[in-house]
């Protein structure tokens, strides 16, 4: 096992999956296609990748009140993350339709994974408030 942090879990729960690391803020409404899980805002350093089956590192979420729509639809479709490392505090929408998928979230620790240097893809486990590297 390699490196882990602690972070604040949001919503807990239990997944591993390969990382998607990204540097920019991610909206769920309009910066994703929903049957694909591709990233189709141009400006993100994910343009052309798929958050399907993903520990999804990102700084921030941008979102509206809508976004546990497009969260729950990405579910339906098998194309969501299996969980979402965030720096900041996601929004409300956000974090409401990871409880309604049970895709857990911690906040606090986007900045260090980041720094941490680590390839796309690594598999990370995420647990409770814990993220580790397998």
């Amino acid at each position: 096992m390699g490196r882990s942090w602690t972070g604040r879990a949001i919503v807990r729960a239990t997944a591993s999956g390969p990382a998607l690391l990204s540097g920019t803020t991610l909206s769920f409404l309009g910066d994703l296609d929903i049957r694909s899980g591709n990233v189709v805002e141009e400006s993100s350093d994910l343009f052309g990748k798929s958050i399907a089956g993903s520990v999804l590192v990102v700084g921030s979420t941008k979102g509206s009140a809508g976004a546990w729509r497009f969260i729950y639809q990405l579910f339906q479709h098998g194309t969501h993350p299996v969980a979402m490392i965030t720096e900041d505090l996601p929004d409300p929408s956000v974090v409401q339709g990871a409880i309604m998928c049970r895709i857990p979230i911690i906040s606090g620790l986007a900045g260090q994974i980041l720094a941490a240097g680590l390839p796309q893809e690594t598999l990370l486990n995420v647990e409770g408030d814990t993220v580790s590297e397998d």
